[in-house]
C-alpha cells in the first residue's frame, strides 16, 4: 500500500476518536516505522486545524511498538489562543498507548527580525550510495528512494558521525507533498548510529522533536529532498541526533532532534 493510500483513511468529517488500519509492509523491526506512525497521528490532527495556522513544532514519544492491524487514534485541542494552537494526538492498540504526539501551530506575526537559514549542502552526486531494495534493509525502506552522498550505509563501520543525501517517495507518486509526507521523509533515514557499527544491531527511536520552518510546499513526492544528520552525543546506549531537511529548491524545511536507543 502506497503512502497516499494509507492517508486516505483521514477526512475532515472523522470523529475525534477514530479507528484506523495500520498497513502491512511498512515494518521496522518489531513495529511499523516511526515516521509512518507519526504521520498517522498528524493526518488525523490536521483536519481540525485552520489552514491559516501552520504547524511549527511536533514532539513525539514512541511509547510502545505499533504493529500492522487495527488501532485507534484520538485527537484533542489543548488550548486555542489568538495566534497559537496546542493540540495532542494519541494512538492506542490492544488497549495500550503506542504513540503520543503534541503539536504546536502558530499563525504568522509581524516581526522586525528575520534570519535566513543555511541552504542545502552540496555533495558530489557521482559517488552516491543507493540503499538496496532487497536484503537486510527494513521493509519500509522499499517505499523510498535514497542517494547517500555523505557517510556510509548502515553497518558500514563509518568513522564519520554524520549521514546525508537525498530522499523521495518511491513509486512515481506525483501528488503534492505535505506535512505527513515530510514526517515520513525525515524519519525514513537510518539513525546515523547504525552507520558506525560493523555488524547489525537493533535500534529504535525513543523521542522525536521536529520543527517546521518552511510552509510553502509546492513540491511533489517525485522530487528529491536533501537530508543531513549528525550525532551530537552518545553514551549508555542512547544517541542524541540532530538533523535537517531541505526542500528540493534548497530552502530549509525542517529541523529534527531524536533520542535513539542503540543495543550495541
Amino acid at each position: 500500500m502506497h503512502f497516499y493510500q494509507i492517508m486516505q483513511q483521514f477526512a475532515a468529517g472523522n470523529p475525534d476518536t477514530f479507528n484506523i488500519t495500520v498497513p502491512e509492509q511498512w515494518g521496522q523491526g518489531r513495529a511499523v516505522f516511526g515516521g509512518l506512525a507519526a504521520a498517522l497521528a498528524m493526518a488525523h490532527l490536521l483536519p481540525v486545524i485552520p489552514p491559516a495556522v501552520p504547524l511549527r513544532s511536533v514532539s513525539v514519544s514512541f511509547v510502545a511498538p505499533l504493529n500492522a492491524g487495527a488501532a485507534t487514534v484520538t485527537r484533542r485541542i489543548l488550548r486555542q489562543g489568538k495566534s497559537a494552537i496546542q493540540a495532542q494526538a494519541e494512538i492506542t492498540q490492544d488497549g495500550q498507548v503506542a504513540l503520543v504526539m503534541q503539536a504546536s501551530f502558530g499563525a504568522p506575526r509581524t516581526s522586525a527580525y528575520s534570519l535566513a537559514a543555511d541552504t542545502a549542502p552540496q555533495w558530489p552526486q557521482g559517488d552516491a550510495l543507493v540503499l538496496p531494495k532487497q536484503g537486510p534493509a527494513p521493509e519500509f525502506t522499499h517505499h523510498f528512494d535514497y542517494r547517500i552522498s555523505h557517510g556510509k550505509l548502515p553497518f558500514g563501520g563509518s568513522t564519520l558521525r554524520a549521514l546525508g543525501g537525498d530522499i523521495r517517495m518511491a513509486g512515481g507518486d506525483s501528488r503534492q507533498a505535505g506535512i505527513p509526507e515530510l514526517l515520513a521523509l525525515v524519519d525514513a533515514w537510518p539513525p546515523v548510529s547504525l552507520t558506525l557499527l560493523n555488524q547489525p544491531a537493533p535500534a529504535s527511536s525513543l523521542t522525536w522533536t521536529i520543527e517546521f520552518v518552511a510552509h510553502d510546499l509546492p513540491f511533489t513526492n517525485t522530487d528529491w529532498w536533501r537530508y543531513q544528520a549528525e550525532i551530537d552525543y552518545a553514551a549508555d546506549g542512547y544517541h542524541h541526533i540532530a538533523a535537517k531537511l531541505w526542500q528540493p529548491d534548497g530552502k530549509l524545511a525542517a529541523i529534527s532532534r531524536q533520542t535513539v536507543t542503540v543495543f550495541a
